[in-house]
């Protein structure tokens, strides 16, 4: 069942940015892998990006385990209704 965003607690809203900032690397990461060929490049900044999102995402896990501990609940984009 798909929840609104305005009902998500504090918790939840943190666990969905770092799904959010994994799953925005992994899409930059392929990005780049199919380009890397053609245009190496544009490739390397690609790169460079999805560096940037896994700092993202690390500095997210340490914030959360520090007020929430270890265990994440999984939420995702979809998750969400109205979210893009």
């Amino acid at each position: 069942m798909k929840r609104s965003f305005a009902s998500l607690t504090p918790q939840e809203v943190l666990a969905l940015a770092i799904s959010l900032e994994e799953e925005d690397a992994r899409i930059v990461q392929e990005f780049a892998r199919q380009v890397r060929r053609s245009h190496p490049d544009f490739a390397a900044q690609l790169d460079e990006l999805r560096k940037e999102e896994d700092g993202h995402r690390a500095r997210l896990l340490e914030l959360y385990r520090s007020k929430y501990g270890d265990e994440i609940p999984l939420i995702r984009r979809s998750d969400i209704s109205g979210f893009v």
